[in-house]
């Protein structure tokens, strides 16, 4: 058998105790190639990416070489430079591979290498930014590092991959933080296993390479070039813990983009220079894009560090004495201090009342501009021809455009897209019925007499009349006074407690009156209710969901007589269950007759 070593190794012979013919052999390397005697004392340097040690034995001077049975035992692996004994064992009872043994240290000092860019990986789709570039819009990434083992041996389960102490403090003061928290989903997503505040590299043979994620928050951080110094350690114990070659530095780039007030352009800002773009149209990925917009959280309180710290360390103590506490409290004061996506954020996707998750839309017509941070001269200067970083600016736009929560004024135009748009904004309440008058322009709602049936292009299929139909209304609502009169009688049927909606996330979806608010609450994003609200739960004969955030203004429909009951405004997953304002009250708040 052979040993196979990669790199540059040193080989002496230090022992050799045999009784036949023995020789070894250097083959594959690019330097050191040869074949040699056992002699104790003779060194041999070879190099090469892989390479073969032989030993081989034979009975007389006639016999055919044979190969001898050889073990490598490299020592701790606590050190760059590992020093490794080899053996040679002919085939003898006595076992222990002192026919030849060599003392073996690998001499290039290096142990891996970061041959690309680290790069940009969004955490919600995996999805690569272009050119690898962090945008602050978006804060949280994996940070995507190609790692090739240049070492002598394998990695294996103790090596692990980190930023180094000292540039996560120098990240830390220029806005990027290294996150360390992760939930197994997200490791089990990225086939990663977390150690320490690294991640494991695993088996790895030198001259592989695999891709190792770390987690950073550059919301913060200046539009230019970072640094990041990366450490390979090795978690069983380290011999060396500052050997230059665990270290390695590169840059990561990172862009800021945000929105000209005055201008409702959209401006992105690199090391190399600014770009402004101003959209005239559109392409929205309009089933995501859909589902991006929902109410913001009313503006945190602004309260003093230690009073955050002083009112957690009260309910934990509570939570240890056995007192009742309200978790959803401990989550805000702990999202308030640590938490990325901050409802203060002054870069987050809002444009004040409303909330977006990034959705594709790719820009069909714009204008833009170039302004370099160093001025060249002549008409045409290098930019064409050197880094196009404006064009990575644009794809960057195009790939992550945060439309309503970026652009401003420009969001009028990439919001003026039927399946997003309500309508025309008219007079609004917020408390009692969370109501508002709207010229409407959605494709759901047809005038009051009428709604739209199941689509075929939807997930829920149990329509009402027929599918791709439209479904008529009694002209007259069903009051308060009769919803509470069913709901008071033990012996009503279920078929009087069924209603339907024809919502624009969910389509058409059933349920049944469940009952209503007896008292005053108020709702998480601020809204007050005092007056009773109509609470529907899932029909189970459909085995629908009950409602999705965008269902909100749709009106609930009493099944056995067609009467409207109540306006659509808010809903939970557990139970699944949904919110909604007696349409009586809504239309006396805003004076609305028919």
């Amino acid at each position: 058998m052979s040993i196979q070593l990669f790199g540059r190794w040193h080989l002496r012979v230090d022992e050799a105790v045999h009784t036949w013919e023995n020789r070894f052999r250097v083959h594959g390397a690019a330097s050191g190639d040869g074949t040699y005697p056992p002699t104790v004392g003779l060194e041999v340097t070879a190099d090469g990416a892989a390479w073969n040690l032989t030993a081989e034995h034979r009975e007389s001077a006639t016999s055919p070489w044979k190969p001898s049975d050889m073990m490598i035992d490299p020592g701790p692996l606590d050190r760059v430079d590992v020093r490794a004994e080899i053996g040679a064992e002919d085939p003898l009872p006595s076992r222990d591979f002192k026919d030849v043994h060599w003392d073996a240290r690998f001499l290039d000092g290096t142990l891996y290498e970061i041959p690309v860019r680290p790069f940009a990986v969004r955490t919600t789709d995996l999805f690569e930014m272009p050119d690898g570039i962090f945008e602050t819009a978006l804060r949280t990434y994996y940070l995507g590092v190609r790692v090739v083992n240049r070492w002598g041996l394998p990695f294996g389960p103790d090596h692990v991959l980190d930023v180094s102490a000292a540039s996560r403090a120098e990240l830390a003061s220029q806005g990027i933080t290294v996150l360390d928290a992760w939930t197994q989903s997200e490791l089990a997503a990225l086939g990663q296993v977390q150690r320490g505040t690294g991640i494991v590299v695993g088996a790895l043979n030198p001259g592989n390479a695999r891709t190792v994620y770390l987690k950073v928050d550059v919301g913060d951080a200046a539009p230019r070039k970072h640094e990041v110094e990366f450490v390979l350690r090795n978690a069983a114990g380290m011999a060396d813990p500052g050997n230059p070659a665990r270290f390695v530095r590169k840059q990561i780039f990172v862009s800021r983009t945000t929105v000209d007030p005055v201008t409702g352009e959209i401006v992105s800002e690199v090391q190399e220079g600014t770009l402004r773009v101003r959209l005239r149209e559109v392409a929205i990925d309009t089933r995501n894009g859909r589902r991006a917009r929902h109410r913001c959280p009313p503006p945190r309180k602004r309260r003093g560090r230690e009073s955050d710290l002083d009112q957690l360390r009260r309910l934990l103590q509570e939570l240890l004495d056995g007192r009742p506490i309200d978790p959803c409290l401990v989550k805000e004061l702990l999202d308030c201090g640590c938490g990325p996506g901050r409802s203060d954020d002054p870069h987050g996707p809002s444009d004040g009342r409303f909330c977006y998750d990034p959705f594709y839309a790719i820009p069909t017509r714009f204008d833009y501009t170039v302004t370099p941070r160093e001025p060249y001269a002549g008409q045409y200067g290098p930019i064409p021809f050197d880094d196009p970083w404006w064009k990575v600016l644009l794809l960057i736009i195009a790939a992550i455009l945060l439309i309503a929560g970026m652009l401003s004024e420009a969001a009028d135009v990439a919001y003026h897209d039927e399946d997003l748009v309500i309508g025309g904004l008219g007079r609004t309440i917020r408390d009692d019925v969370d109501a508002a008058l709207c010229v409407l322009d959605t494709d759901r709602t047809l005038g009051f007499g009428q709604v739209l049936d199941a689509r075929s292009d939807e997930d829920n299929q149990n329509a009402e009349t027929a599918l791709d139909g439209t479904i008529t209304v009694a002209a007259t609502i069903m009051p308060v006074a009769e919803v509470m009169a069913l709901l008071a009688d033990s012996t009503t049927p279920t078929a009087q407690l069924e209603v339907f909606k024809s919502g624009a996330t969910t389509g058409l979806t059933h349920g049944l009156i469940s009952g209503f608010t007896a008292t005053a609450f108020t709702r998480s994003d601020g809204t007050s209710f005092t007056i009773p609200q109509l609470t529907i739960g899932p029909d189970p004969a459909f085995g629908e969901n009950v409602s999705a955030p965008g269902d909100s203004g749709s009106v609930w429909v009493h099944r056995a007589t067609g009467r409207p009951v109540a306006l659509h405004h808010s809903g939970r997953d557990d139970p699944d269950s949904a919110t909604a304002s007696f349409l009586e009250d809504v239309f006396s708040q805003l004076g609305v007759t028919l």
